[in-house]
């Protein structure tokens, strides 16, 4: 059985490696590139045990946000970094005012960030649940495409490797 596994590992890395294109692919159809740090995150581990080889993905959490179809913060507060974040990336101009100045006070940079995060995370705060229509997934579907491309790919290995150890114990 280790000599199924040592002939397989190349693969599963070639799998893996074909798995993060196609996540990367995915991410672009579905529009969800605010920075290119989602798509660059992506790495991959091919663990291997005795019995077992292992193919596992990593990548930033927040992309898997946008599959859900209901986001829920009534225990818990969200996260103003990432708002804060995603307000740099937009720019202070995509928002109408700046909740807090009156009259002929100038903010900021900073404070403006912090206060239209603020204002979006309270805004998320108040109304706990967020139920969004179904979009389509893109972690999911791209999860099945690459199982199933790996399951076939596995398949013609194992009839391969059956056949030349059937040969090798007959002795041909």
């Amino acid at each position: 059985m280790t000599d199924f596994f040592e002939s397989f590992e190349e693969d599963a890395a070639e799998i893996a490696r074909e798995g993060i294109e196609a996540f990367r692919r995915a991410i672009e159809r579905y529009g969800l590139t605010l920075t290119e740090d989602l798509k660059r995150d992506f790495q991959y581990h091919v663990i291997r045990s005795a019995t077992q080889l292992i193919l596992e993905f990593d990548f930033r959490q927040y992309g898997r946000f946008k599959d859900m179809a209901m986001l829920r913060y009534a225990s818990h507060m969200p996260p103003v970094e990432a708002m804060e974040f995603f307000v740099d990336k937009v720019g202070l101009d995509q928002f109408a005012y700046v909740d807090g100045y009156k009259g002929k006070q100038v903010p900021t940079v900073k404070n403006a960030t912090a206060r239209i995060a603020w204002a979006i995370a309270m805004g998320r705060r108040r109304v706990p649940s967020v139920a969004r229509g179904y979009r389509g997934t893109w972690y999911n579907s791209t999860k099945v495409e690459i199982i199933n491309s790996a399951k076939n790919r596995i398949h013609k290995r194992i009839s391969e490797f059956s056949m030349v150890s059937l040969k090798s114990s007959i002795n041909f």
